[in-house]
């Protein structure tokens, strides 16, 4: 941790749960990453671990200040603690399941530095194979329950001008920030008086709350970036365990709950709007799609253990 006798140029906030080898991956890197002199805090929120998380870095990183919840409040509630506890001008937030190379959080703190209307920049983030996770995205539209981030027609027409747009494919060759909807709160660094005048993460929220705080943002006035010359490594969920069918239903059904009221909110729809109704009957459908899809995997799963 870079020390500074004043307010710190940003803090970084991290928020963990059972993944104490992913936090300290994340911790370690941050030691190591290249600051270009800007100084820094690091704040960690821990959301009722039982892997030891508090103690490894009370033991291994005595500098990074701790909060411990006795359970998990969720990421937005632990998000907004964090950021409560925090005196940098930025909030960085970190995914507890990534990897910081080189300057790449130095570098979300310059263009914030270099352009006052920018509200928030986000990192470009790929898999540990160094495969793209496309980080920067469009505003839901219909056409996102059919070509997702990573959906099975996504993948089999990947270049698809459709999805080339929703994921900015084109933009990310270069290492010049652009303007986007909404970046991923994995590696978001966020103007620590427009995250408050935004109301900051939306604790009724779990999925979509990132692209609801870019709304936001967005319609205080402020711009949103995504900076491909900002790279983080993204392990991308590894620290939530094993995810049965029970965990996966709740997980699918609030992701299209999430998905539904992002889309109103964005679109200002009233309630006896068609275009209200018909989003919530194709969430529906695909919500129900996936639900069997899960539930026979894990039929054929129980069969075949049965057999064994």
């Amino acid at each position: 941790m870079k020390e500074s006798m004043g307010r710190p140029d940003m803090s970084v906030i991290l928020v963990g749960r059972d993944s104490r080898d992913y936090v300290r991956l994340c911790l370690d890197s941050l030691g190591k990453a290249d600051w270009l002199g800007y100084s820094y805090e690091v704040v960690y929120v821990d959301n009722g671990s039982k892997d030891g998380s508090l103690a490894m870095i009370g033991e291994g990183f005595p500098e990074v200040r701790c909060l411990g919840n006795g359970e998990n409040l969720g990421f937005c509630r632990a998000a907004n603690q964090g950021a409560k506890l925090a005196k940098g001008r930025y909030l960085c937030f970190l995914n507890d399941d990534t990897v910081v190379l080189d300057d790449a959080v130095a570098r979300l703190a310059r263009h914030l530095d270099e352009g006052p209307r920018v509200g928030a920049v986000g990192s470009r983030l790929v898999y540990p194979d160094m495969s793209e996770q496309w980080s920067g995205r469009r505003f839901p539209s219909p056409w996102n329950g059919i070509f997702g981030r990573r959906s099975l027609l996504t993948k089999l027409f990947p270049d698809a001008p459709f999805v080339v747009s929703y994921l900015y494919k084109d933009r990310l060759d270069g290492n010049e920030p652009f303007e986007v909807d909404w970046i991923s709160a994995a590696a978001m660094m966020v103007r620590t008086e427009v995250y408050w005048t935004a109301g900051g993460c939306a604790e009724d929220y779990y999925y979509w709350h990132e692209a609801v705080l870019c709304d936001r943002i967005r319609k205080a006035g402020f711009s949103v970036h995504l900076h491909p010359g900002s790279k983080l490594i993204h392990f991308e969920g590894k620290g939530s365990g094993a995810r049965p069918y029970h965990v996966q239903r709740w997980h699918i059904r609030d992701f299209h709950d999430g998905a539904f009221r992002c889309y109103c909110e964005h679109y200002e729809l009233p309630r006896w709007s068609p275009r209200r109704l018909f989003a919530a009957l194709a969430l529906g459908a695909r919500e129900r799609l996936l639900l069997l899809g899960v539930w026979l995997s894990e039929k054929r799963g129980n069969s075949s253990e049965a057999v064994t």
